[in-house]
């Protein structure tokens, strides 16, 4: 056998030398798709918050637009009732 040729090591029982590398070798694997793995769900969830944040703004200024539309339709009653029973508005703030 020349020194080019590696030896079939295929049938031979594995040392804790290979025991270890085999460990070590598959910590950073894990390492690496757990890494990755969490790198993904952060951005999803990010991307969910971002979402919610946006529906809940949106949401939030529909809900002001709407009060002061009632807030108006009150305010214009109010003023036809004091016109109708002839009652001075109070002045404007």
């Amino acid at each position: 056998m020349t020194d080019d040729e590696q030896p079939d090591l295929s049938n031979q029982p594995a040392t804790k030398a290979d025991l270890q590398a085999l460990r070590v070798q598959l910590e950073k694997s894990t390492d690496e798709r757990l890494r990755r793995f969490r790198d993904e769900i952060k951005y999803h969830f990010d991307a969910a918050v971002e979402n919610i944040h946006k529906d809940l703004a949106g949401a939030n200024k529909d809900e002001v637009s709407s009060l002061k539309d009632v807030g108006q339709r009150l305010h214009d009653r109010v003023a036809l009732v004091e016109r109708q029973l002839g009652l001075e508005p109070p002045p404007a703030p």
